[in-house]
């Protein structure tokens, strides 16, 4: 397999802070050398930046370009004929990555591992964290120009859409979620046969888009795992469970693009969760292949 790799050092908008610091992370615990020893062929890592020129006041105006950097990555990778890989700061970066398999492909379906939902709008939330709001905003539900600068002209419909292992959700996107009937496999329900659970979940959506965005918060895999999480998740899975599902869903959707997001080594000295952020995209690679 041809691999992209496409780094997004970028936390909302912010840059050497936090989780901007995760994609360099990812490659300094060397994903580079665990593709290629799986006889995958990598190229050089591509970083997608927002020059001081470009920066303006308004943050969505600055996350809008910056996705449709990340957008054309995404897009030119895939008809290139490979697979991207993108390192996200934060869940902020999914929009271009979404844009990019619509563009490529015709239209995006997502698959959402995560802790929260991340499905508020302006209306919905009571903290106005725009981290908290990506996946509604691929849904179509909020900052439509932030989504339309990504290419994603047409939203992701609910019927292509997935959440996976959350654990911590407001009842504003527990009611969402139920509203819009998307898919959903809680992290209470994935102590064991994951694998299964999650094909079970996914198969009958396979067909709702022509390629499918795979998104993996690494608050989905709980402290113990990834020390030094932000939003720390209140329960979660097992390791064993979440990399189980992960390779259910490479197999069940035609996943085109894998975005690995939300991983700040600062409070992770011995790299724990850039380790596990390695295998999880390497159980996804594997799967696929």
């Amino acid at each position: 397999m041809k691999i992209a790799l496409i780094s997004l050092p970028y936390s909302n908008d912010v840059a050497r802070w936090g989780g901007a610091k995760g994609p360099q992370a990812f490659l300094d615990a060397g994903l580079e050398t665990a593709l290629r020893s799986r006889g995958h062929r990598v190229g050089k890592p591509i970083t997608v930046e927002l020059p001081r020129a470009k920066r303006e006041r308004d943050t969505i105006n600055n996350l809008g370009y910056l996705s449709a950097r990340v957008s054309d990555a995404v897009a030119d990778a895939i008809g290139r004929g490979e697979f991207p890989i993108v390192m996200e700061g934060n869940c902020t970066g999914c929009v271009g990555p979404s844009g990019g398999v619509a563009r490529a492909l015709g239209s995006a379906g997502i698959v959402w591992y995560d802790a929260h939902g991340d499905i508020h709008t302006m209306k919905t939330t009571g903290t106005g964290l725009l981290g908290g709001m990506p996946f509604a905003v691929c849904l179509g539900w909020e900052f439509d120009d932030w989504r339309e600068r990504a290419g994603l002209r047409v939203p992701v419909p609910p019927a292509a859409a997935a959440l996976i292992g959350a654990s911590d959700l407001d009842p504003e996107e527990v009611d969402a979620l139920t509203a819009h009937k998307i898919a959903r496999l809680d992290a209470a329900d994935m102590l064991r046969d994951s694998g299964r659970k999650t094909a079970r979940l996914l198969k009958a959506h396979a067909k709702k888009a022509a390629g499918w965005y795979l998104h993996f918060d690494m608050d989905v895999c709980g402290t113990d795992a990834v020390p030094g999480a932000h939003t720390p998740a209140p329960h979660w899975p097992p390791t064993a469970e979440l990399l189980a599902s992960v390779a259910a869903t490479a197999k069940s959707v035609p996943v085109r693009c894998f975005g690995l997001a939300a991983y700040d080594p600062t409070g992770d000295p011995e790299r724990k969760g850039a380790r596990l952020g390695i295998e999880i995209v390497c159980a996804a690679i594997d799967a696929m292949a």
